[in-house]
């Protein structure tokens, strides 16, 4: 059996008279045979059950009007708690619209921490990159430094070792 929502069936339970058929613009019609039953939970009207048409909602041209009460009245208790009900239900409508308020804002928050991870990542590929290139350079620069140092080092050993007081000049005429 389908529920509609508590608009819906303060909507049809306002209506005063019930037809035997009624035609929408695509032509649609309802009788008993193929409506719905359902429960009132106006405040006028709650507890009442009622036949409507299984296509109705608020928003639809496919259902026709079709309505009829099942019973002569609401009874004096569903009238009595009729005000309660509606208050409890405005609250729990009230606190599933601030948990879906406050899960858009989590995955609002995450959707962010997400971008702000993935940018983070990003930085720190750059700078490892960074850092190996840096690596690379001074492994060439100490290699360079060594060969350097290493080629004064022999040069001074050569030069000491093969006649370093021998030195004859090169003059141009």
């Amino acid at each position: 059996m389908v529920l509609p929502s508590l608009t819906q069936l303060s909507l049809a339970c306002n209506m005063s008279s019930a037809t035997t058929y009624e035609f929408t613009s695509s032509g649609h019609m309802c009788d008993m045979d193929r409506c719905v039953e359902r429960t009132s939970l106006s405040i006028r009207n709650f507890g009442r059950r009622f036949y409507g048409c299984q296509q109705w909602s608020p928003d639809s041209d496919q259902a026709c009007k079709f309505f009829k009460w099942l019973d002569k009245n609401t009874c004096p208790r569903g009238r009595a708690t009729a005000p309660l009900v509606h208050e409890r239900f405005t609250r729990y409508k009230a606190k599933a619209i601030a948990a879906r308020n406050e899960r858009d804002e989590a995955h609002a928050r995450e959707a962010e921490a997400r971008e702000l991870l993935r940018i983070a990542k990003r930085k720190a590929e750059k700078t490892k990159l960074a850092l190996q290139t840096a690596e690379d350079k001074v492994y060439k620069y100490r290699l360079a430094l060594f060969f350097s140092w290493t080629m004064v080092g022999i040069y001074f050993v050569f030069s000491t070792a093969f006649g370093g007081h021998d030195h004859t000049q090169l003059c141009l005429p």
